[in-house]
């Protein structure tokens, strides 16, 4: 643990050093305020750490890294290495008989399983997502746009999946169609090798290089006060002098930090977020019974299976591999936790018939947080979501997955980060202090 004993009040604290808080805290200390990035782990890195599971580097749940997120990141100073999959993939489908069966996606267009109508409908929608003027879509929730635009139950299926996949959510009532069709068209992503945390590790020494302090295992208890004096009261009693806080917790979280609290019309929009959850069942493996499926979707059920060392490396041993199953939770609905592990395992036992013999070790995350914040029509879609700068509280700040207008799970982290960092550096040079209304 790093610690600093100075009296002298920090220009900015940081709380949360996930990859927000490191990528926030690396553009501030590059403009020149010194700043102190607190977490309550171990080491940094929240949820975008890797765990070693036997030979193997882990992550919690399956990590897709999108593409449009290099930009930022290398602004950073980091660089991923790693694959990206083949766009072959299968669609299970439950049958008249109960069964299920996978369809792989080349046959949904050329073989019997799809009437020529909903090819001609699946084909239309396809090609259509990068024509669609998004923004008009803002308000329309994804199933009345999926209702309207789609007469085929099966094809809304197809559409519900390649939907879920991209956006780790399973609430098409809730969820913009228009955030969700522009996230679909950033549809290129990589599997990191070595898993996120070399991420976060190359963060970590961005930070460490542009003079952050960082210290671990201390967890905040309470923000008080405002610009210029604020204070982050820690849960030993200790007491932080600070010019601004920026927070990278969850919504529910930094709202439980404020001292005073805010005012109920300011809370109201943190306390509406709804968060992402999905049941993720992580497995090393000694092999697979059928090595060239690779990657399956369920269609007509909230599910996902992928090889990750099929494309890229996770384990020492080139016979292992690192397998991912997801199953995407309804928010409105309650989940059993072991009802679901028994549905990942029967998914996978339609795919990977004889899996159990390969089993070198297991891990099951029942309600693993993939997102703070659902981007609801009801909000307008990302327009809605909370921006950077707290109203009511001058120099307080906030950044991660829920916050600004721009993108949505580990993109809209990092955009929130420097957007966050730059109304900081801004209300910095124009003097602005005390008076965010320009902001």
């Amino acid at each position: 643990m790093e610690q600093n004993k100075e009296v002298a009040p920090w220009d900015v604290v940081v709380i949360g050093a996930g990859i927000a808080g490191l990528t926030a805290s690396i553009y501030l200390a590059r403009a020149g305020q010194k700043v102190l990035l607190l977490d309550k782990g171990a080491q940094p890195g929240g949820r975008a750490a890797t765990q070693a599971i036997a030979d193997a580097r882990v992550n919690l749940g399956a990590h897709a890294l999108y593409k449009s997120t290099l930009p930022i990141l290398r602004e950073v100073g980091v660089t991923p290495t790693g694959a990206s999959p083949k766009p072959t993939s299968a669609f299970v489908f439950r049958g008249l008989d109960g069964k299920d069966e996978a369809v792989p996606f080349f046959k949904l267009l050329l073989g019997s399983f799809l009437k020529w109508s909903e090819k001609t409908e699946l084909i239309r929608f396809y090609a259509g997502i990068r024509k669609t003027d998004t923004s008009a879509l803002s308000d329309v929730s994804l199933q009345s746009y999926l209702e309207t635009h789609i007469s085929s139950p099966r094809v809304r299926d197809i559409a519900l999946a390649l939907v879920r996949v991209s956006t780790y959510c399973h609430a098409p009532a809730l969820l913009s169609a228009g955030a969700v069709l522009e996230q679909l068209k950033q549809a290129q992503v990589l599997y990191v090798n070595e898993g996120w945390q070399t991420l976060v590790n190359q963060l970590t020494e961005q930070a460490k290089l542009a003079g952050v302090t960082i210290r671990s295992q201390v967890l905040a208890r309470e923000i008080a006060g405002a610009y210029p004096q604020m204070t982050v009261i820690l849960k030993d009693g200790e007491r932080l002098s600070a010019r601004r806080v920026l927070s990278t917790a969850g919504p529910a979280d930094t709202l439980v930090l404020l001292n005073p609290a805010l005012l109920p019309a300011e809370a109201a929009s943190y306390e509406r977020l709804v968060p992402v959850r999905a049941a993720c069942l992580d497995l090393v493996v000694s092999g697979l019974p059928q090595p060239r499926t690779k990657f399956a979707l369920g269609a007509d059920s909230p599910l996902y299976y992928s090889n990750h060392s099929a494309v890229a490396s996770f384990t020492d041993n080139p016979k292992h591999a690192v397998v991912h199953l997801m199953k995407y939770l309804s928010p409105t609905q309650n989940s059993d936790a072991a009802q679901d592990e028994r549905e990942l395992e029967s998914f996978l036992d339609l795919l990977q018939p004889g899996w159990r013999d390969y089993v070198i070790q297991r891990r099951y995350l029942p309600r693993m947080l993939v997102s703070h914040a659902i981007v609801t029509a009801a909000d307008g879609g990302l327009a809605g979501r909370p921006g950077p700068i707290v109203e009511g509280r001058t120099g307080l700040y906030v950044a991660g997955d829920w916050v600004g207008s721009e993108g949505i799970l580990l993109n809209a982290s990092l955009t929130s980060a420097k957007a966050a960092a730059q109304c900081i550096i801004t209300h910095i040079e124009q003097g602005q202090e005390g008076n965010y209304l320009g902001a």
